[in-house]
């Protein structure tokens, strides 16, 4: 009587742990339409979280307004100056989807956005990069202004 329990136990917590992990296949892959179409929209995007190594480097992007233009290219101002980059999106052969970004400038900060960035998450309101980097973990995130 005591092994059917537990028997029935174990079947029972596999049964529910198999249940409730799903594969990420359901999860809708953007288009790079998509994607053009949420990252140039009229408002700007700040920086609202930069990991770099081992630190938090968000503060570096303090008063920094990105502008994503349809043409490829984008804006970075800050305290009225304007530095000009380039931007695309591209599927990658382990079918992650990239931003990879181009500040044009040897200058901190902006040329830590310079990456083939792997894209986490992006809507309308925040986008999740992350780089492939696995000798140390490198996060940018944009939030909608």
């Amino acid at each position: 009587m005591k092994q059917t329990t537990i028997l029935t136990a174990c079947i029972l917590f596999f049964s529910m742990l198999a249940v409730s992990c799903h594969n990420s296949d359901d999860d809708v892959l953007l288009t790079n339409t998509d994607i053009t179409q949420i990252i140039t929209q009229d408002n700007g995007w700040k920086v609202s979280y930069y990991w770099d190594k081992d630190k938090d480097e968000t503060n570096d992007f303090s008063g920094y307004v990105f502008y994503f233009r349809s043409t490829g290219t984008f804006e970075a101002t800050h305290n009225g100056t304007t530095t000009s980059g380039t931007w695309q999106v591209r599927n990658s052969s382990d079918s992650s989807q990239r931003l990879v970004l181009s500040s044009g400038t040897t200058a901190k900060p902006l040329k830590d956005v310079d990456d083939d960035w792997i894209i986490l998450e992006m809507n309308d309101n925040s986008i999740k990069l992350k780089d492939d980097n696995t000798e140390h973990l490198e996060e940018l995130y944009f939030e909608r202004i």
